[in-house]
């Protein structure tokens, strides 16, 4: 259904034509960006990513169309751990159970390829279909921080998640049949 390739140079226009507003820039990427996004941001982005291409497109099996975005971040071998996020499904895409396949996918490379023990998350807790996935995944919330970002006069609680290596290898097996 869904493969994740590098993310690049040539996916900078697309991507950016995805961002309506600041407020939905906050949201998905976090305060790193300011808007509108720009060639800049993003070739800054890659730029420091020491080698390492965490940054990903999704890109559908069927028709080879892109039809998101998600990115592995604060990668810190030493603790096997990573922060999952930049988590984006293109606009005519949604609803269609891309961001579980994306989600899936890049857990799976962290937690397999890269040999990580733990990936982490932060979704602000209006984004209940975004919580949902992450659950339905195995993801367990151990951390609520009220206020946690501002934007003009809202302010937004993060739900911090987590899903370790162990619980996904049991999740997949029993998905599987396997126990």
């Amino acid at each position: 259904m869904i493969a994740l390739h590098p993310f690049n140079e040539d996916d900078f226009s697309q991507l950016i034509a995805e961002i309506p507003d600041a407020r939905f820039l906050l949201q998905w990427a976090g305060p790193k960006y300011t808007y509108p996004l720009d060639v800049a941001q993003l070739n800054d982005t890659l730029a420091n990513t020491n080698g390492v291409k965490p940054a990903f497109k999704a890109i559908r099996s069927d028709t080879l169309e892109t039809v998101g975005h998600i990115q592995l971040m604060d990668i810190d071998y030493s603790a096997a751990s990573c922060i999952l996020g930049r988590v984006l499904i293109f606009q005519k895409y949604r609803g269609n159970g891309f961001g579980k396949a994306i989600v899936k996918e890049a857990v799976k490379f962290a937690l397999e390829n890269m040999h990580l023990s733990e990936v982490t998350l932060g979704v602000f807790d209006f984004n209940t279909s975004a919580i949902d996935v992450y659950k339905s995944i195995g993801f367990t919330e151990f951390q609520f921080n009220k206020g946690a970002r501002q934007f003009q006069n809202e302010s937004w609680n993060v739900i911090r998640m987590k899903l370790n290596k162990v619980d996904w290898l049991h999740m997949n097996d029993a998905n599987n049949g396997i126990e």
